[in-house]
């Protein structure tokens, strides 16, 4: 099963890519997809998206195609999915 990942705003930096294609084994929490990716890409993006207790930083937004995604929702993440997940940007 392959999951798209777009990185956006600070996310993206941390990441160190724009996009790209995750391999899961079965259907996935959204928790346990976030978890993969900070363990892939290490401390710069485990920093930006997790506090201490493993939990989503307030901050952080996560959609699923068009569709805003809580962190303690049970949604799984499944073939031909698109997780966004980026910061709000402010200013004028």
């Amino acid at each position: 099963m392959n999951v798209t990942v777009e990185y956006k705003t600070q996310v993206k930096v941390a990441a160190g890519v724009s996009s790209e294609q995750i391999e899961l084994s079965e259907p996935s929490s959204l928790k346990t997809v976030i978890h993969q990716l900070t363990e892939k890409h290490g401390d710069p993006l485990k920093n930006i998206l997790l506090d201490s207790n493993g939990n989503l930083q307030p901050a952080i937004l996560l959609f699923l195609g068009d569709r805003q995604l809580r962190w303690d929702e049970d949604v799984k993440l499944g073939d031909g999915d698109t997780l966004t997940i980026f910061t709000p940007i402010s200013g004028g």
